[in-house]
């Protein structure tokens, strides 16, 4: 990782201690890789890999408006069968075959690859995704996690600022729980960190710059604790919950749509936890989506859209000036 992230200028968001990256490689043998479009469009390709694979996994959805391919197939026999693919919209169907070229199967043998979308229409024409890009992507596979403006990521929004991909993780006792997200969601005044700051002309969360607030997420998580295939399912909302909590509230036009996926007892998923063991998964897959959300407004950068305009830059500046200035005893609010 480098440069500063949420917690190097605001401070840690929850209760729980992090990984050593604090992001989803944390978790043993996950690694991500991450190409930008060589046609020059703002759009790109990202990727999240298992150690091994088959995997088992399970879904969960909010917001059913938007794609993550496979779906089915995870929801029916409880595994993925390929590293989990994010791109633009228009992008699925060049990045699903170029994803069945990777997987190195023979005709005789059905994949069925897992692809994830956003819509970043606002910024390029997704379709200008080649099969160069997947292959570039997997080849930057690694455990460093660049954020903001980066792979999928490139030509997003959230919260009416520039998106993209956000990483955290959390320790939970001996395992870890990761997550990625490729954010493309929100109105700005939901936000909740944007709560009580002013900038120069005003209330921040006053200022909208997009006509609706429709987008979309996909959550990846990743944890080595033994989960049963039932407690990967049940894992996989737990991120979305972090995004109702950064101000998601699922909009009509919006897909939240997440994927768990464990490292530990092969592809029929671990024996299982118990209850209080799972509960500390899910509290920490709620924490490190909500600070995946900060991290990524952190590290995206403004560009132009096709419109013309320019995007804001988010107003971190102003944020950590907001919370230094709270009297001491006050509520901490922000975290």
């Amino acid at each position: 990782m480098s440069g500063s992230r949420w917690r190097d200028l605001v401070g840690p968001v929850g209760r729980l201690p992090t990984g050593p990256r604090n992001a989803i490689t944390d978790v043993p043998g996950v690694r991500v890789g991450q190409a930008q479009a060589t046609s020059g469009q703002r759009t790109g390709v990202s990727v999240v890999a298992p150690p091994s694979l088959p995997a088992p996994a399970g879904t969960a959805v909010v917001n059913g408006v938007g794609e993550l391919t496979a779906k089915l197939e995870i929801d029916e026999r409880g595994r993925m069968e390929t590293p989990a693919y994010l791109c633009g919209s228009h992008a699925i169907g060049t990045v699903l075959q170029a994803a069945i070229t990777a997987s190195g199967r023979g005709p005789e043998h059905i994949v069925l690859p897992v692809v994830g979308e956003c819509d970043d229409g606002y910024m390029a024409d997704s379709r200008t995704v080649v099969a160069a890009d997947v292959e570039s992507a997997l080849a930057d596979l690694g455990a460093d996690v660049a954020e903001g403006t980066v792979g999928a990521g490139t030509g997003m929004h959230c919260f009416d600022f520039p998106g993209g991909i956000g990483t955290a993780s959390r320790r939970v006792g001996d395992h870890v729980v990761g997550v990625l997200l490729l954010c493309n969601f929100g109105d700005r005044a939901d936000l909740d960190v944007l709560e009580g700051v002013e900038g120069p002309d005003g209330p921040l969360a006053d200022v909208p710059t997009r006509p609706a607030p429709h987008g979309s997420c996909i959550a990846i998580c990743a944890t080595d604790a033994p989960l049963s295939l039932q407690q990967l399912r049940r894992l996989a909302l737990r991120p979305l919950l972090g995004l109702a909590r950064a101000g998601s509230y699922g909009a009509e036009g919006s897909g939240e749509i997440g994927l768990a996926f464990g490292t530990d007892g092969g592809t029929d998923g671990g024996a299982g936890v118990s209850d209080a063991a799972i509960n500390e998964c899910f509290l920490a897959a709620f924490e490190a989506a909500r600070e995946s959300v900060y991290n990524c407004l952190v590290a995206a950068r403004p560009a132009r859209l096709l419109d013309g305009t320019m995007q804001p830059s988010f107003p971190i500046e102003s944020i950590v000036a907001a919370r230094r200035g709270r009297p001491a005893g006050a509520p901490p609010g922000l975290c």
